[in-house]
């Protein structure tokens, strides 16, 4: 006898990812919810038994649906799917009787090990849940949001696995961002960039990277308040402004590195990056000035390390040809 399931992701992709690894004796209603609002009122209309819940979504998260849960006193089983790996969360996720933490990107084998270890399906159970396609052609607008959906929940993943990194080096919580991604010209990202220099010793970090079909660049955006809140930590008191920025370009290359690794992992691409570097004028990269009119993807994320009062703006830029070849390297297969 299957269960009413809740999948629960602000990715269709991400959902869809999960739906088709489920085993198809688990699932008797199978209901989506694409933030935490929407599966609370799918559990208040009765239609949740086992619910999958990601913590990093917009109008209500993961870990705000956790708590309402126990506030309200809701009997369903929990089983949480994070890009978020950083040993804190699942610490906090861990307190409230989940069955499992499972991390992004997840390992169907893993799922199945889990739901055989509480009797919700057999051990031989590999006929998973199928969805079934639309008949409905696609506009090209569809197709486009369904890339960046893709790409979206990618750069989720890799998002974790570096705030995972930088959690585990200073010991502290770092509040993971949504990438958002979104289609800018050149001249608006140089104009953004310009004005951030503007003010007196905000830095600005750039590496570059390049790949088979791929070429772009990272930018990590730091005020003086963020240098001087991050160099009170990581510096003792003699602490020199070079010695700040060798602080924050060591930071910034943790970033980048984690994060372009794992995105080339993902789309299985070698992906090198340059040295980290200084942003001191309009280089001769995607941010130059020739590149006005240019069509540039940006996938914008922002790191929240409450505890030191640091907030770092963090851009990830490809080339109007490198944009083109993703999306031949995206696996999208459009399902409902």
């Amino acid at each position: 006898m299957g269960l009413k399931v809740i999948v629960c992701d602000d990715s269709k992709f991400a959902r869809n990812q999960l739906i088709r690894v489920i085993p198809k004796s688990v699932i008797s209603e199978l209901h989506q919810a694409s933030n935490g609002e929407e599966a609370m009122q799918l559990l208040h209309e009765g239609k949740g038994e086992l619910l999958f819940l990601d913590l990093t979504m917009p109008v209500m998260d993961g870990f705000q649906v956790l708590e309402a849960i126990k506030q309200q006193n809701i009997d369903v089983m929990k089983i949480v799917v994070s890009g978020d790996i950083q040993q804190q969360v699942a610490d906090i996720v861990n307190k409230y009787n989940v069955l499992a933490f499972i991390k992004k990107p997840m390992n169907p084998e893993e799922l199945q090990q889990i739901l055989n270890s509480y009797g919700l399906c057999d051990e031989n159970d590999h006929d998973t849940y199928t969805i079934e396609q639309p008949e409905k052609t696609l506009t090209q607008k569809e197709v486009i949001d369904n890339k960046f959906d893709e790409l979206k929940e990618k750069f989720n993943i890799a998002t974790g696995q570096a705030a995972s990194k930088i959690a585990d080096i200073l010991n502290l919580f770092i509040t993971m961002p949504i990438p958002k991604i979104t289609i800018n010209k050149g001249g608006d990202i140089a104009n953004e960039l310009k004005s951030f220099l503007e003010i007196e010793e905000n830095l600005v970090i750039s590496q570059g990277f390049r790949g088979q079909g791929i070429l772009g660049e990272t930018l990590a955006f730091f005020s003086q308040e963020d240098i001087n809140n991050y160099a009170h930590l990581m510096c003792d008191d003699g602490c020199t402004y070079k010695d700040k920025i060798s602080q924050i370009l060591e930071l910034s290359a943790l970033m980048s590195g984690t994060l372009i690794r794992v995105f080339g992992e993902q789309i299985n691409t070698s992906i090198n990056l340059t040295h980290p570097s200084k942003v001191t004028r309009i280089t001769n990269n995607l941010t130059n000035e020739n590149l006005v009119n240019s069509d540039i993807l940006c996938i914008d994320l922002i790191y929240e390390i409450k505890d030191l009062n640091v907030q770092i703006l963090y851009k990830i830029m490809f080339t109007e040809e490198t944009a083109k070849n993703l999306q031949e390297l995206l696996t999208f297969i459009w399902q409902i």
